[in-house]
């Protein structure tokens, strides 16, 4: 009973897998990460397979150990860093006297929901706080016709933000670019600066700052969309652990 129970867990666990893939490939987010679900999905299917022809008790012991370790320790990583990024989705006080908005995808028709969840937030903050400088940053990528950093100043600016407040980052490609890029175009890495980025975002981008050489900094959460949620928080922890290898981020 229980290895047909197992089969159909694994049957039914691949099959929203790959439901949530196409779900999120249809909202257009200019990368292919969401290719990450049909591949979980393909995995899920060979396990309920071997399941059903009995192939997992025929393997050596020791190799049935060492993936169920691995397995499992990858599992706690995961789960880890989630935690670690949904602990960072509310601000976390200071008085920045400038705010970096950082870029996402700019599309024909404006900003895409992500950038333009990012750019609400700044609106909000720059009106309430009229003596606050903004750094809009992200350069033009291969299918957007303006830089990112033009697009979200010609957005600001529609909103009743003052051009002359929005200073221009239109070189970077990442959020390390980001970071790096508008720390040389503030007075000091003493500033106290405000990072507006999506929630799901924001532990990664403090923790780049930091290594960046940021003295005095602090997050204005911009927030989400609940559905695409933890195919977001999940990217996030690819790019956590690949900021931490590559020695672009701080934990401190």
């Amino acid at each position: 009973m229980w290895h047909w129970i197992r089969m159909g867990l694994y049957v039914v666990l691949g099959i929203c897998s790959i439901g949530y893939g196409r779900f999120v490939r249809s909202a257009g987010a200019g990368n292919t990460f969401y290719r990450i679900w049909f591949v979980l999905g393909l995995v899920l299917f060979g396990l309920a397979a071997a399941v059903y022809f009995r192939v997992w008790g025929r393997i050596p012991r020791g190799f049935r150990i060492a993936i169920t370790e691995l397995t499992v320790f990858g599992f706690a990583v995961y789960v880890a860093l989630m935690a670690r990024i949904a602990s960072s989705f509310s601000a976390d006080g200071g008085e920045p006297e400038y705010i970096i908005v950082l870029g996402a995808q700019m599309r024909e028709d404006g900003p895409s929901v992500v950038l333009r969840y990012r750019l609400e937030t700044a609106t909000e903050y720059l009106k309430e706080h009229p003596q606050v400088l903004c750094v809009v940053s992200g350069g033009r990528g291969a299918n957007e016709s303006v830089s990112e950093a033009e697009g979200m100043r010609d957005y600001l600016v529609g909103q009743g933000i003052d051009a002359v407040r929005i200073i221009l980052e239109d070189r970077s490609t990442d959020t390390s670019e980001n970071l790096k890029n508008c720390l040389e175009l503030l007075p000091s890495p003493d500033t106290s600066v405000g990072i507006i980025t999506n929630n799901f975002h924001v532990f990664r981008s403090k923790g780049i700052a930091k290594k960046c050489g940021y003295k005095n900094v602090s997050a204005v959460p911009a927030r989400s969309t609940p559905a695409y949620l933890l195919h977001n928080m999940t990217r996030e922890t690819v790019g956590v652990l690949k900021d931490l290898i590559m020695g672009n981020m701080s934990l401190r």
